[in-house]
């Protein structure tokens, strides 16, 4: 077991030493090095043909770890992998994959993921949609500071209220809390209205609940919430929301604070904007300060806004279609999913020079659903979760491909990555 423990270790100091700075310098391209089989959880949880991984929607790489979660709604629980190896993961508890005609995404489970590490407490929270406690949605969360798979209990389930599943979420590790450990906002997408909640990141238990956001001046009431994120400059929240009122509406951000009231709201639908079309899903904050937001309807575009300001800064026509973002302070880059064309892509942004550094085209179709991306800030490694599916030429029956910084970088990956196996082997022994 030590020696176990001595190989994670070397790998971790490894990435600490030797890969941070190598990526501080010039990009270095990613490219595909492994496909990862998600194993099913039997028939009785997961009744796709050869159990194929299908469902799934966030990945979240854990900051501290460089462990990614992926919320597997195929096998109703959240599955962790880390390098190109599955770990494991948590007990099938959730929803699960739930079929159009019954409710289909909006009751479905696991959804948001999110990783909270304070001190010697080290929590994974995940929405679901609540199908155990009909007309509810819960928020579950698990111990992870143990490497014991499946991951216990942390907290009770919290009940946010709504009808509809819990979706996507952030943390805030300062914002103020009666457990001094931080902020979690979750948000329940599908109700009407919309709604968010603040969590005590040390309890579990909600400090303001039915955070709406409310129609101000020619702006109306937001109809959907997605993925949020924390700005520390400003100490609070930002949310992407599909649309402002309604209608035409291309939809916009608004301000969330900590203590559950509403700042600033921005509508791409103002005029002078020239935003006719947006529908914002994903939303990733830079080094910069800068937000960069990802437009899902096709066709359209991503969008970086100034929240100080409220200006646009730019668009990138060429990007659309997508849904989770994110930004990797290793790289200085945001890593965006969607679809280019008619293929499958993902782009790689800097946030410094707001240039697209790479675009890895999948070769796959844009009707292949690779909404989900994560980063490692360690390694670089890159998380992608792709359904099985007969357009699926890469994993018919499903995957999480991992692409990586190309050779020039790869020795240094191998290093870490044979740390993190090491770390694998020693969770499976525990």
């Amino acid at each position: 077991m030590r020696r176990l423990h001595a190989v994670a270790l070397f790998g971790a100091i490894a990435i600490a030493t030797i890969t941070i700075p190598a990526m501080a310098g010039p990009f270095t391209s990613v490219g595909l090095i492994a496909t990862i089989a998600v194993p099913s959880a039997g028939p009785s949880i997961n009744p796709n043909p050869g159990g194929a991984f299908t469902g799934f929607d966030i990945s979240y790489v854990d900051p501290t770890t460089g462990i990614d979660y992926v919320a597997d709604r195929s096998n109703a629980a959240v599955d962790v992998f880390a390098g190109t190896s599955y770990l494991g993961r948590t007990a099938s508890v959730f929803a699960g994959q739930i079929p159009t005609s019954m409710g289909g995404s909006s009751v479905s489970g696991p959804d948001g993921v999110v990783t909270v590490s304070n001190g010697s407490q080290h929590t994974l929270f995940a929405g679901d949609g609540g199908l155990t406690c009909p007309n509810c949605s819960l928020l579950r969360s698990f111990n992870i500071t143990s490497p014991s798979l499946p991951p216990p209990t942390q907290f009770p389930n919290l009940n946010t209220g709504g009808t509809f599943r819990v979706d996507e979420m952030a943390y805030s590790p300062t914002a103020s809390s009666p457990s001094s450990k931080g902020l979690v906002l979750v948000a329940n997408n599908a109700d009407s209205p919309a709604f968010g909640t603040l969590v005590d990141a040390g309890t579990g238990l909600a400090t303001h609940t039915n955070i709406t956001i409310p129609a101000k001046g020619s702006i109306g009431a937001a109809m959907g919430l997605e993925q949020p994120v924390w700005d520390p400059a400003t100490n609070s929240f930002f949310i992407s929301v599909p649309s402002f009122g309604g209608g035409t509406n291309p939809g916009g951000v608004a301000e969330i604070k900590p203590d559950g009231t509403i700042g600033k709201e921005f509508d791409f639908g103002a005029a002078g904007t020239g935003i006719t079309s947006c529908s914002p899903t994903g939303l990733a904050l830079g080094a910069s300060g800068n937000l960069m937001v990802g437009c899902g309807n096709a066709g359209t575009q991503t969008i970086v806004l100034n929240p100080s300001t409220g200006s646009i800064v730019t668009t990138f026509p060429e990007i659309s279609g997508t849904d989770e973002l994110w930004y990797d302070p290793t790289t200085g880059a945001y890593y965006v999913t969607g679809s280019s064309g008619s293929d499958r892509v993902f782009d790689i942004i800097s946030d410094s020079s707001l240039a697209i550094l790479q675009t890895v085209d999948l070769g796959l179709p844009a009707s292949v659903g690779a909404h989900s991306i994560a980063v490692d800030p360690f390694t670089g490694a890159v998380y992608l979760p792709l359904p099985g599916g007969t357009s699926n030429t890469i994993c018919p029956l499903g995957c999480v491909a991992v692409f990586a910084p190309e050779p020039g970088s790869l020795p240094v990956l191998v290093v870490g990555l044979a740390g993190l196996m090491g770390l694998a082997v020693r969770r499976r022994l525990h």
